[in-house]
């Protein structure tokens, strides 16, 4: 991602799990839901009426939750590689 490449600061590193984290927790959801609108259209008809397509989508949603979740884990587990370390020049302005 061009976020991880441009922006080294722990804000920018922040908002940028925070987001992969948030988009993991919507496909999660869009799971819930797909399974829960299947599971209604069965027990009001009795008959699975539209086929495969909700099935489809739920499986992708997982899928797509449980990427995106490891990724978040992975980048939190090694952000502080990602951040950038303060300079000599940083340093020297600190007094130390």
């Amino acid at each position: 991602p061009m976020i991880m490449r441009r922006f080294h600061n722990s804000m920018a590193v922040g908002f940028f799990m925070g987001s992969v984290v948030a988009m993991s927790q919507m496909f999660f959801l869009l799971f819930l839901i797909y399974v829960g609108y299947k599971t209604d259209e069965f027990q009001s008809d009795g008959v699975d009426a539209n086929g495969w397509e909700e099935f489809w989508m739920a499986l992708f949603a997982i899928v797509q939750s449980l990427l995106l979740g490891s990724f978040a884990a992975i980048l939190a587990a090694h952000r502080s590689e990602i951040l950038e370390k303060p300079g000599p020049v940083l340093e020297s302005m600190d007094g130390t």
